[in-house]
This record gives structure tokens, sequence and C-alpha cells, in this order.
């Protein structure tokens, strides 16, 4: 091991001063004389043999030598801060942060959450949104649940369910266009909300058999599922969507599914987390009601 490392309390003192560069706040903040601090800087530059601090007026004002060195105790201090954190674990209570996409937090997740507070009120539960694979790791992050294929290699994953991909609409649209075979679908405005990749339009045309002409039918582009969904519910069209995300509205009346016609497989959700998490704990309870309650809404999840 490198001996200079066994300065480890000087370059304590030492931070703290470059933090505020001031001999006398550092010792405020350490519970120390400023004596002592200028005693332990100057025992730290005489071990290094460079100058860490240069005076200027009532300030001390660090050398390019101090600067160099305050950016990597700095890191190694936060570094070292992270391992504490790792190794001391989170009892079950507390905050759980979990990120998700806009349409599943907003249509499935978010209005079930009130089960799981009934029944772990001791953990509080934040849903961030976010199309982005975000770091569960370093980012504050506990959970992700993402849609797609592409996981983090770094952190656990684990395969949920594998949704189908199906055209939905207002009861209303199928009655006053007496829509009753796939090639009427395409006398409808579409609504594309699910990009151009395999759960597209014409992905789905394909499937039906149905020759699609893209130039001759009437388009509605919007960002996101959820404002597919309302646009759909409000009788503008129809709109390809994951089963999970309309089975509820589908029950209740509000969505039809005119045709059990589905792009499958469909689409992935999967459940990412870090296993040496010190929230390990809140993590597993949450993990597991979540699969109880897709279980509970008929989505058959992936076992193993």
């Amino acid at each position: 091991m490198d001996k200079r490392l066994r300065h480890i309390a000087l370059l304590r003192c030492f931070a703290a001063a470059a933090k505020h560069q001031s001999y006398s706040v550092a010792a405020r903040e350490l519970a120390i004389t400023q004596a002592a601090v200028s005693q332990q800087i100057r025992s730290l530059e005489q071990q290094l043999m460079v100058k860490l601090f240069a005076r200027k007026g009532r300030a001390m004002v660090l050398t390019s030598q101090g600067r160099t060195l305050q950016e990597y105790v700095s890191r190694a201090f936060s570094l070292l801060s992270e391992g504490f954190d790792r190794v001391q674990v989170e009892p079950e209570e507390g905050i759980l942060n979990v990120t998700t996409g806009l349409s599943f937090a907003s249509i499935w997740l978010v209005p079930r959450l009130w089960r799981f507070a009934a029944l772990y009120p001791s953990i509080n539960v934040k849903v961030f949104v976010s199309v982005e694979l975000e770091d569960v790791r370093h980012s504050g992050l506990d959970v992700a649940i993402r849609q797609g294929d592409t996981i983090d290699p770094s952190v656990y994953s684990e395969l949920l369910f594998i949704d189908p991909v199906f055209p939905v609409c207002s009861p209303s649209l199928i009655e006053k266009n007496n829509i009753q075979t796939p090639e009427q679908i395409g006398c409808c405005q579409l609504v594309e909300a699910t990009g151009k990749g395999r759960f597209s339009w014409k992905n789905w045309f394909d499937i039906a058999g149905v020759k699609m002409h893209s130039s001759q039918m009437s388009w509605l582009e919007v960002s996101t599922l959820e404002m597919g969904i309302n646009a759909v519910m409000a009788g503008q069209g129809v709109c390809l969507a994951s089963s999970c995300l309309v089975s509820d509205l589908i029950k209740n009346g509000l969505l039809a599914k005119p045709f059990n016609i589905s792009i499958e497989p469909g689409q992935r959700f999967t459940l990412l987390y870090d296993q040496d998490s010190p929230r390990i704990a809140r993590i597993k309870v949450f993990s597991e009601w979540l699969k109880q309650e897709l279980k509970r809404a008929g989505i058959a999840t992936q076992q193993g």
C-alpha cells in the first residue's frame, strides 16, 4: 500500500480547508483550533514536498498542485462514502425511488400504489417518469421498470411479462363505422404512438394480411401512448396499445378491441435493481408486491 495513505487524517483537514479556502472556517467544521489546521496543512506539504496553499489577503488560496490534489481527494472521499453506504444496509422502512415510463406509471402503476401503501405504510414509494435507461446503482433510483429489449448488464434484471400489442378504439367508433374486417381499420384515423419499429401500424397490417396504403390514410401522431389512448377514448380513431395498459379500460367499456389480432411476441417489461443496494430489503418487498399485483390484474408473469 502507498505509504502516503497514512496521511488520511491530514487529507481530511486539507479537504475542509480547500473547500472553504479558510483555515478558520475549516477549524470550526472540524472542531479543532485554527493553529491545528495550519500545523496539519504544513505537515502534509512537508510530506508531499509541495506547496498546497498560498495566502492572498485573508484567504488561503489553493496553488495549482493544491487544486489537483483537491480534485482527487474529493473523488476519493465520495467513493469512500459510497462504499460506506453500500455496506450499511438500511431497514425495510423508508423511501423507495422507482422509475418507469410515463404510460405505465400513469395508467397502470400509480393507480394501484394505494394498495401497496395500505400493506406497507412504512415504505414511501416515489415514482419518477423517464424514457431513459437510468443507472440504478449511482443515480439515487432504486428500482426501474423498463419497456423494450435494452437492459443494464451491470445490475440484476428480471423479465416480468411480455405483453401483446393490438388495436383499440372507442366502442362508438366500431358502431359508427360498422367495423367488421381488418381492412376497415385503414379507413379510420390511425393514431401513431408506438413508433416505427416492431410495434408499428405497418407491422400490424402485415400480420393481419392487409395491404397498407400509408399515403392514403389519415394519421394523428402523438408523443406518448397515454396521449394516444386518451385520443381514441374520445373517438379520434384507432391506436395500437399494450394489453396491460388498456385491459381495465376495455373491461369498463371505455375502449374496445375490434379484432383478436396482436403483434407477438409483444412488449417486454423488465424489472431492474442493484442486488447490493443498501435498500435491498424494501426493494424485495416492492418487487414481490409488483408481481402479485400483476397476477391480480390477470397478467401472466414470467417464471424463473
